[in-house]
């Protein structure tokens, strides 16, 4: 196949520009977090401000753990819609994929053991992968391991070729926006997603139900290899109860990057793929959000595997980009969203809610540099409650969804390594802020390296 040129050139805007107006919020969330956590620490605020903050957080945890046992569609109610349907849904899976010829194949077999097909066997869906200027013959590994599992039919690879191209999968995803698509419905994974043979059928069965957006649950391979692997799994499994809670209570549910599902019409509706979306997943939720007033669905019987990051200079990388992804989408769709008449009053607090989380961690950075010159410590531990306090409890929650936590002393074991897991926000989001506030030039894309190992559907008894 010869190279393709990207469908819509315009989509590929500069990566890097950031406006004057986001530097200055950036700094000054930053620099007003900072002060406040400080003054947090010291006379009558010092016991009062914590102490209420440390409240609203933990009690904020408790409704959404009440709420995410009770979603609006079941797994059940999922599979009988799509029992009595007479015309299911088609997908277009597409991956974005930069030099995957060793992780990329594996996910091809997977897609080829999907049982989502009409009566004559053929498959009910399309492969589109976006070759973003790889080196290492990503394509004709695609195309070969296409052949191997007989699904070379319904697979086309798009190549992304260029000079001064955005780096980064929202920019990948330009070269497939939703008219170069030919299925009801657009599914994104990585290229180190893995797949048990059901994913696109239960899948299916959320969009019958009558969800227009809906967001894979995320597992992680081999998570029984160490600490670190075993605390991205269980963050993943915390990340699902509180958007499975906001779905549930009618706020702002969000995508998830490996695992995005939305319908095509949806998807097109709100202006496809962005180049400049750092975080493709935050940025399109809130625009669905803001057009249509609607949620993300989480279907927690359709998993998507992925690789965990194992190495700690890696995860830091991936959780900047994370938090400062999170940080532009707010500060770009923040006044869009809040506007919008399609949202009710309480999904519009649940953004609000969701936003303001991140001024915990400047803030409690702030309280420890206090504590450190007033020797005051009680408004900082109590800040250091609420924050770990409430993401225990929602991860002791959340963790019924996972085997081996029957033994409370296990299931209180994992709680707190995810709890403390998320600690590293409290360094990645100033960060990130800082990054918004005084980074000049392009945004600096650090691609995850993947080994091409794990299988899906294993041992989460960690």
């Amino acid at each position: 196949m010869a190279p393709a040129a990207d469908p819509d050139p315009r989509r590929d805007e500069d990566f890097g520009g950031t406006p004057d107006a986001w530097r200055v919020a950036a700094a000054a969330v930053l620099g007003g977090g900072f002060v406040l956590g400080f003054l947090a620490t010291a006379g009558r605020a010092g016991r009062i401000v914590p102490a209420l903050t440390a409240g609203v957080a933990v009690g904020a945890a408790i409704p959404l753990a009440i709420a995410s046992r009770r979603p609006p569609i079941s797994p059940e109610a999922a599979a009988e819609a799509l029992a009595r349907s007479t015309t299911p849904p088609t997908f277009s899976v597409v991956v974005g994929a930069r030099d995957e010829a060793v992780s990329l194949p594996r996910l091809i077999a997977d897609l080829a053991r999907q049982d989502y097909r009409d009566s004559t066997g053929r498959p009910l869906f399309e492969v589109v992968v976006v070759d973003d200027r790889s080196v290492d013959g990503t394509g004709d590994a695609v195309r070969a391991a296409a052949r191997k599992h007989g699904i070379t039919e319904v697979l086309r690879v798009i190549e992304r070729r260029g000079e001064g191209l955005p780096d980064g999968k929202g920019a990948a995803l330009t070269a497939a926006q939703p008219e170069a698509c030919s299925g009801d419905v657009v599914v994104v994974l990585d290229a180190d997603a893995r797949l048990e043979p059901h994913f696109l059928r239960r899948a299916a069965g959320y969009f019958e139900a009558g969800a227009p957006a809906v967001t894979a649950r995320r597992r992680i391979l081999n998570a029984e290899r160490g600490w670190l692997q075993g605390a991205q799994a269980d963050e993943q499994t915390l990340d699902g109860e509180i958007n499975r809670g906001r779905w549930a209570m009618g706020g702002c549910s969000e995508f998830r990057g490996n695992g995005i599902m939305v319908r095509r019409s949806l998807l097109a509706e709100v202006g496809g793929w962005r180049a400049s979306a750092l975080t493709e997943d935050t940025d399109l939720s809130s625009r669905v959000a803001a057009a249509t007033g609607l949620g993300v669905a989480w279907a927690v019987d359709a998993e998507v595997w992925e690789e965990p990051v194992s190495q700690p200079a890696a995860l830091w990388h991936q959780r900047k980009r994370w938090a400062e992804g999170a940080l532009r989408r707010f500060l770009e769709h923040s006044g869009t969203v809040l506007r919008s008449r399609r949202l009710s009053p309480g999904a519009k607090l649940d953004f609000s809610v969701y936003a303001a989380q991140l001024i915990a961690p400047p803030v409690i950075l702030g309280a420890a540099a206090g504590a450190v010159v007033s020797g005051r410590k009680k408004g900082l531990l109590a800040l250091l409650v609420g924050y770990f306090g409430a993401s225990a409890v929602l991860a002791w929650d959340s963790l019924r969804w996972e085997g081996g936590t029957h033994r409370a002393s296990e299931r209180m074991r994992r709680a707190v390594r995810v709890s403390v897991f998320n600690g590293i926000w409290l360094a990645a989001v100033p960060r990130a802020l800082a990054n918004i506030a005084v980074s000049r030039g392009p945004i600096a894309y650090v691609k995850m390296e993947h080994e091409g190992t794990g299988e899906p559907g294993g041992d989460d008894r960690l």
